[in-house]
């Protein structure tokens, strides 16, 4: 038995890549903000999901979480 097969490409497979968007780094501490997911099977978009969340602390300017990624 072989896990990979030769005569396909992983690409060939339904895969979901998640984004999650926190508050810093602490599990403790720190609130999960913002969830997304892509499904997607090669170049192809099948799906894709978004969603706020609601930390119990208010963004402040200048938190790196309230600052778009250059």
């Amino acid at each position: 038995m072989t896990l990979i097969d030769k005569d396909t490409s992983p690409l060939d497979d339904v895969w979901v890549a998640l984004d999650l968007e926190t508050t810093g780094l602490s599990a403790d501490r720190d609130e999960i903000i913002e969830v997304g997911a892509v499904k997607f099977q090669g170049d192809r978009l099948l799906d894709s999901f978004q969603t706020f969340g609601n930390p119990d602390r208010r963004l402040v300017a200048g938190d790196p979480v309230a600052q778009p990624i250059a």
